[in-house]
């Protein structure tokens, strides 16, 4: 593996500015391959990008002005074109803060977490087209079930980060996405298809699980032709991390941050949230977590941020703005993506904030994931919602059920689907929410996207079902 590029080093060298300041680049280069059915329709890459962002402080009446402006254009004319902009905006866009404490020390070439897959950064096509043959080749044996549609992007992506306190590191990450969707069909009983479709995030594309997975995902399909609507009302739900993955890190996006902290939309130091066993923290170590890095998008050397412990809220995520605002040091939580979507490929365009990333929950003593369901009286085992859509502002979700396991007597009956789920995420002792009714906590944590987690099993979710 060659070096990072040194995009932001190269534009801070030019800079003649009064500080503080700082700039973020990147350098990416993007795989890209779609299928329908099992016929690859396009294939593209690599697509190679490079810019950077560059944010100015300024102070103006007892406040910080901010100035920030990207750009791809890294010539002498683009490079003054942005510090003019930014200083512009700066006029403009007022924080309530006196000064920021940008960090000064890290490893030029930052080491950490696991993060950057070698094969897939020296041989990234041949990967690519590896990771596909070995998602499609598994249905070609089957009559009822064939790939739907799908698609596989990888990203290389060299990050470096320079300030006017003389900081300058970089690193080296790959990431990828996976969209798919497989359908069972056939038959002389005249059901509909049922369609399976799930979306990942990850560190690294690793054929090694896909031979079970795929098998496991034609199963949910077939699966999804025959199942029937769900229960109504109170019952235990089992969670897997693969359905938290969707839920958590977006539900507490806002709720345990400085940015939220500063909207007054926190919860208060030791306030009980969740469960007794329930332990969170932010974990941007993780190894092949998706968003796990050395440094943050500012450059402090990342570390582990205790959020909730043993149900109680005990600490926020912050960046050096909303650490500023509120007398404190950054927690090395700045992130570059937007509060309401996945990280972006090409995170130079955005400005930083506080940013959650990777999150873990801690490990409980009730056994793997069928044990949890042996203690299922009368409940569900959900696999997936349809767009969970958890909402930051209020933490709380909700959504259709596209697939779910009915469990009766700590035995799964059949599969359901239909009618919804959803509530609260986070609620006081004797209310109602995911977390605050949690009654089994799984012992072995799963990585999936940005969470490492154990299955949950609470009672407290409400089902909206045929009866």
């Amino acid at each position: 593996m060659s070096a990072p590029a040194e995009t932001a080093f190269r534009v801070a060298d030019s800079l003649r500015l009064p500080p503080p300041w700082e700039v973020f680049g990147q350098r990416v280069r993007r795989f890209e391959t779609y299928f329908d059915e099992s016929h690859l329709e396009t294939v593209r890459g690599p697509i190679e990008l490079e810019g950077i962002g560059l944010r100015i402080f300024r102070p103006r009446d007892g406040k910080l002005g901010i100035g920030f402006q990207a750009t791809s254009d890294l010539s002498p004319a683009g490079i003054h074109g942005i510090v003019g902009t930014a200083e512009q905006s700066a006029k403009l866009s007022l924080f309530p803060a006196t000064h920021v404490e940008l960090p000064s020390h890290a490893p030029r070439i930052a080491q950490g977490p696991e993060i950057c897959s070698v094969s897939l950064w020296d041989r990234p096509t041949e990967e690519v087209e590896r990771y596909v043959h070995a998602l499609l080749t598994p249905y070609e044996p089957l009559h009822d079930v064939a790939p739907s549609f799908g698609s596989v992007k990888a990203n290389l992506i060299e990050t470096s980060i320079a300030n006017s306190d003389g900081l300058r590191t970089s690193y080296v990450a790959t990431s990828a996405e996976l969209e798919f969707a497989v359908k069972a069909f056939g038959g002389s009983e005249g059901r509909a298809p049922g369609e399976y479709w799930l979306t990942r995030e990850f560190s690294q594309l690793d054929e090694a699980p896909l031979a079970e997975e795929t098998l496991r995902w034609a199963q949910r399909a077939r699966d999804v032709r025959v199942a029937k609507a769900p229960p109504s009302g109170v019952r235990k739900v089992g969670l897997p991390p693969a359905f938290l993955n969707e839920v958590l890190p977006g539900a507490m996006s806002v709720r345990f941050n400085g940015s939220g902290r500063l909207q007054k939309m926190t919860f208060e130091e030791g306030a009980r949230i969740a469960a007794d066993g329930i332990s969170i923290r932010r974990d941007p170590r993780t190894g092949w977590a998706f968003g796990s890095s050395p440094v943050d998008d500012e450059g402090w050397i990342t570390e582990p941020v205790p959020l909730v412990e043993r149900g109680a809220a005990v600490g926020l995520v912050y960046d050096v703005l909303h650490a500023a605002a509120f007398d404190r040091r950054s927690n090395g939580s700045a992130g570059r993506t937007s509060l309401f979507e996945r990280v972006n490929w090409y995170r130079f365009t955005a400005r930083p904030h506080p940013y959650l990333g990777p999150v873990s929950v801690a490990v409980g003593t009730d056994g793997e994931d069928a044990e949890l369901i042996e203690g299922i009286d009368d409940g569900i085992w959900i696999d997936q919602l349809g767009w969970p859509n958890p909402d930051p502002m209020s933490g709380s979700f909700g959504g259709e059920i596209r697939i779910a396991y009915r469990v009766e007597h700590g035995k799964i009956t059949g599969p359901v689907r239909g009618g919804t789920l959803g509530g609260p995420v986070f609620a006081s002792p004797g209310e109602t929410s995911l977390l605050a009714n949690v009654r089994a906590i799984g012992s072995r944590a799963v990585l999936t996207g940005h969470l490492s987690s154990p299955s949950l099993v609470t009672d407290g979710l409400t089902i909206a079902g045929s009866g």
